[in-house]
């Protein structure tokens, strides 16, 4: 099975739950989150950036970062393989 991944930047209202369930002090700018079926950015506006909104007990909501009008995703835990510090890949694709 590939892995199907997703670079998302931490919105300002999932800060404190990503630095807790990652057990970290302070949370990253980027995570990455992984699912077991791919995740659709339909209504997303061209070149806008997906959000890591909210990290609840029944599993994440992901939008679109910076205000851009996009439809919000609930996606359970059960469809998440691993969420991960994605700080260093961020920087890494910025450079390119």
């Amino acid at each position: 099975m590939d892995e199907l991944y997703y670079l998302l930047r931490v919105g300002p209202d999932a800060k404190d739950a990503v630095a807790k369930r990652l057990q970290m002090k302070k949370a990253p700018s980027h995570v990455r989150l992984s699912t077991l079926a791919p995740l659709s950015n339909y209504g997303f506006p061209p070149g806008s950036e997906g959000a890591l909104a909210g990290v609840g007990s029944d599993g994440v909501v992901v939008g679109a970062a910076e205000g851009a009008e996009a439809p919000a995703m609930f996606i359970p835990w059960q469809n998440v393989a691993y969420l991960a510090d994605g700080t260093m890949l961020a920087k890494e694709m910025k450079k390119k």
